[in-house]
C-alpha cells in the first residue's frame, strides 16, 4: 500500500464516533503518530474472517463492503456508517474493497481501548451518556442483523407466502391444455382480484374497442402471461397488510414506495424497448420484498421500528438477500430475485444486456425525486445502470423529460395497483 503522505489533524480525527470525546492533547498527540493511507479502485483492504485487531475509518472516497453470501452495502464517506469503524466486527464478516481512489487511516484496536481508558474523570455525564447511547445502537444493530442472518441460514426465519390465488393461477399456467376459461374459473375464486383484473382490462393501460364484463373476457383481452403477471400483482397487496400498529406506518409507506417504482419500471419498460412491461412492473412491486419479511421479524424488537437509524442500517444491510431468498423460495424467476438483490446496488456492474435490476434501479432514482432523500442518493449520470441501457436519449435529463411526458400513464398504472 502507498501512504499519500498527508497529516491527520486533531479536526478530522474527532468527526468519529469513537474519538470525537477524547481530550485535544490526545487527539493531537493520536493525529501526530497515524499516517492517512491511499488506495486505488479495486484494492482489497479487509478480508472475510479476517481477525486482525484494528479499525479501519474512511476518510475519503468509496467502500464496497461484501458479505460471504453476496450481499453488497455501498459506503462512502458521507455515509453515517463512515463515522464509526468499517466492518468492526471479529472475525470480519466483510470482504472491504475499494470502489473509487480512497484515503483511509487504521488504529490499532489495543491503543484506542489504552488512550479511551485514560480519559477517567475527562468525560463529562453527558458524554457518558451519549457514548453509551451511541454504543448500544451498534451492539443493537449488530446483534439484529447477526440473529436475523442466522435463523435465515438455518431457516428459522418466517419468510412470507405466496397468496394461494397466486400459487394456483401459476400451476395453470404451467398446464399444457390452459385456457383462458380454466384461468377465469380459478380467478373467479377471489372476488377481490376478479374485479381489479376486469377493471385492468378495461383500464387505458389495456382497453380496446369495447368494455369487457366477465372474467373470461378480461383473460382473453389480457392474453395467459399478462393475467397471471397482473394476478401476481394484485395478490402481493395483502403481504403488505398488518394488524401491528406500529408496523402499519412502515407498512404504508413501503406499499406507496413499491407501487411508485412499479409504475415507472413499467412505463421505462416501454420507453426503452426490450423488456415486458408487465415482468417490468412485477421487479419493481416485488423488489422491497425482502423489507416486508424484516419489518415483520422486527416486531419482537419494539425498540428498533423506533429507532429509524438503526432500522434502516439493518433494512440496508439485509434486504437484498432477504428478497432474493424469498423470490427463489416461490420459484420465482432469477430476474425478479436478481432485482431485488440488486435494486440499492447503484454502482452494480454486470456482463451482458440491461437487465430488469438495471430498470428497478433507475425507477428507484426517478421515484426519489422531488422528495427530501433525492440527495441522500448518488445522480442519474454517475449510474452503471443507465449506461447499460444504451439508449442515445436516455441521458439524466433525457429520461426526465420522457417520464415527465409519460407522467399520466404513471399515474394510470399507480391507480391500476391501488385500485
Amino acid at each position: 500500500m502507498d501512504y499519500s503522505g498527508n497529516k491527520l489533524t486533531p479536526t478530522i480525527l474527532s468527526r468519529f464516533q469513537q474519538l470525537k470525546n477524547l481530550q485535544p492533547m490526545q487527539l493531537e498527540l493520536l493525529a501526530g503518530s497515524l499516517r492517512i493511507r491511499s488506495v486505488a479502485p479495486g484494492t482489497k483492504l479487509l478480508a472475510h474472517g479476517d481477525t486482525d485487531a484494528y479499525g479501519l475509518y474512511l476518510l475519503k472516497g468509496k467502500l464496497r463492503l461484501t458479505s460471504i453470501d453476496g450481499r453488497v452495502t455501498v459506503i462512502s464517506d458521507d455515509s453515517p456508517q463512515a463515522f464509526s469503524p468499517i466492518a468492526h466486527l471479529l472475525p470480519r464478516q466483510y470482504d472491504v474493497t475499494s470502489m473509487t481512489p480512497v484515503e483511509y487511516m487504521t488504529i490499532d484496536n489495543q491503543l484506542l481501548q489504552g488512550i479511551l481508558s485514560d480519559q477517567g474523570d475527562a468525560f463529562t455525564a453527558t458524554e457518558i451518556i451519549a457514548e453509551d447511547e451511541a454504543q448500544a445502537n451498534i451492539s443493537t444493530e449488530d446483534q439484529l442483523t447477526q440473529t436475523l442472518l442466522d435463523d435465515l441460514e438455518h431457516d428459522r426465519l418466517v419468510l412470507p407466502s405466496l397468496p394461494d390465488i397466486a400459487i394456483r393461477v401459476g400451476r395453470e399456467m404451467n398446464e399444457e391444455n390452459t385456457n383462458a376459461h380454466k384461468l377465469a374459473h380459478i380467478i373467479q375464486t377471489d372476488p377481490v382480484i376478479t374485479a381489479k383484473l376486469i377493471r385492468a382490462a378495461n383500464s387505458p393501460l389495456y382497453a380496446g374497442v369495447s368494455p369487457v364484463d366477465s372474467c373470461s373476457a378480461a383473460v382473453i383481452r389480457l392474453g395467459a402471461n399478462t393475467t397471471h403477471n397482473l394476478v401476481l400483482t394484485f395478490a402481493l397487496r395483502e403481504l403488505f397488510v398488518t394488524r401491528s400498529p406500529i408496523l402499519k406506518i412502515h407498512m404504508q409507506q413501503l406499499w406507496e414506495h413499491s407501487v411508485k417504482v412499479s409504475a415507472i419500471c413499467y412505463v421505462l419498460a416501454k420507453v426503452v424497448g426490450g423488456f415486458n412491461p408487465e415482468h417490468a412492473l412485477l421487479a419493481g412491486l416485488l423488489h422491497d420484498i425482502g423489507v416486508v419479511a424484516i419489518l415483520n421479524y422486527t416486531k419482537r424488537y419494539p425498540d428498533v421500528l423506533k429507532d429509524e437509524t438503526i432500522l434502516n442500517q439493518v433494512i440496508s444491510d439485509l434486504r437484498g438477500v432477504i428478497g432474493g431468498r424469498i423470490l427463489r423460495t416461490w420459484s420465482f424467476v432469477d430476474d425478479l430475485a436478481t432485482a431485488a438483490e440488486a435494486a440499492e446496488d447503484w454502482q452494480r456492474e454486470h456482463e451482458g444486456p440491461a437487465d430488469y435490476a438495471d430498470l428497478v434501479v433507475i425507477a428507484q432514482l426517478h421515484s426519489f425525486i422531488g422528495t427530501p432523500k433525492m440527495h441522500q442518493y448518488p445522480t442519474l449520470d454517475s449510474l452503471p445502470a443507465l449506461r447499460k441501457l444504451a439508449i442515445d436519449e436516455l441521458t439524466p435529463k433525457m429520461s426526465l423529460k420522457i417520464l415527465d411526458r409519460a407522467s399520466e400513464k404513471i399515474h394510470r398504472a399507480e391507480a391500476l395497483l391501488k385500485s
